[in-house]
Order: structure tokens, then C-alpha cells, then sequence
């Protein structure tokens, strides 16, 4: 039974994985947004193609690079003060990501929607001198705080079937990093609260 919850913990912890939050948000704009989804219909590949691109297969590359270089002694980063390189990684590709969405004239809050995962990890960056935040926490909360906050300012709707459904993606993915044993409650708690709230923030600030 415990190597079966270890199993399943690693399984859900992989797919929900911080590199792939932006791709899941970005993908749920055109399930619960219908004027959004209306509106760039014929731009689907466009809007989702760098989000896959600079969220995940860039610093996916650039991070197993700097593994096999030594720089970093496992790719899930399991040693806090080994974070700072793939965090680095990360900030800049999503810098390009964001570069590319405001060229392409995106609508406001939409580009705020994806700078809050840079405000974000610099905010991580910052907690991880003295402390291991979960990033899977941290990736998990923006993405419903990013859903919460699209349906409340800029759709005026309540999409409760999947805040219900992304509250237990949460939970689920929760418990899997402790079941894992890769971070504390309260390093769970705390990266859950860190993307939730500044994602939300920052769709309320651009909408």
C-alpha cells in the first residue's frame, strides 16, 4: 500500500509539474472563457505554441543541461540552495514568453496573467535564501487563483464544476509532495498561498 501512494504521488507530481502550469491555464482560457475563446479562436496555436515553448521545453532543456553539467545533483531539485539556477532559467524564458504575448497584443489582464508567475518566482527566488517553498505549490495556486480571478473581473461568471475540480488538483498534488516527503505542511501551505494570491492579484490589477 505505501509503495502505491508513493507511486501515484510521483505520478500526480509529474503531471502537474510547475513547468506545465502555464500550458494548463493557457488551455483553460479556451474552456471557460467564451468571449476569450471566441475572440482568438483562429489564434489557437499561436497563444498556446509559446506557452508550451518558453513555459516547458526551454527551461525543460536548459535544466537537464545544467544537471549534466553537474551543476545541480537531481532534476527535482531536491536541495534548496540548488534552486536558484533552474529559477533563473525559468524567470528568463518566461520573460521571452510574455515579450511575445505583448508583440502579439494581447489584452491586458491577460499579459498580467502571465507576469504574476514571474513575480512569483522572484518572490521564490527571494524565500528560497532561507526557506523551501513548494513550487509545485506555488505553479498549482496561480493557476487557480489565475481561473478564480479571469472568471470573477473579466468573465463575471462561476465556473464551480472546475474550481471544485482544480481545489482537488490542489489537495491531490498537496499531499503528494508530503506523502513524497519533499516538503513540510507548512512549505506546501505556503506555496500554495504565495501563487494564489499573486495571480489573482495581478488578473484583478490588469482586468
Amino acid at each position: 500500500m505505501k509503495q502505491l501512494s508513493i507511486t501515484i504521488s510521483s505520478f500526480i507530481s509529474s503531471l502537474f509539474q510547475p513547468l506545465l502550469m502555464p500550458v494548463f491555464s493557457i488551455l483553460l482560457l479556451f474552456v471557460y472563457t467564451p468571449h476569450f475563446s471566441h475572440a482568438y479562436a483562429k489564434q489557437y496555436w499561436h497563444i498556446l505554441t509559446p506557452a508550451i515553448v518558453f513555459s516547458f521545453v526551454v527551461p525543460g532543456i536548459l535544466i537537464f543541461a545544467v544537471y549534466k553539467m553537474n551543476l545541480i545533483s537531481d532534476l527535482s531539485l531536491k536541495v534548496r540552495k540548488e534552486r536558484f539556477i533552474p529559477y533563473l532559467i525559468v524567470l528568463t524564458s518566461y520573460v521571452m514568453m510574455i515579450i511575445y504575448y505583448q508583440r502579439m497584443g494581447m489584452p491586458g489582464w491577460f499579459l498580467m496573467l502571465t507576469s504574476s508567475s514571474i513575480f512569483v518566482i522572484l518572490v521564490a527566488i527571494f524565500i528560497t535564501i532561507w526557506w523551501k517553498i513548494s513550487a509545485h505549490m506555488f505553479g498549482v495556486g496561480g493557476l487557480l487563483g489565475g481561473v478564480m480571478a479571469v472568471s470573477y473581473f473579466i468573465e463575471k461568471s462561476n465556473p464551480y464544476l472546475l474550481l471544485i475540480f482544480l481545489f482537488i488538483m490542489a489537495g491531490s498534488v498537496g499531499t503528494s509532495r508530503l506523502i513524497l516527503k519533499r516538503h513540510t505542511p507548512a512549505q506546501v501551505l505556503g506555496g500554495f498561498l504565495l501563487g494564489f494570491t499573486i495571480s489573482f492579484a495581478f488578473v484583478w490589477i490588469g482586468a
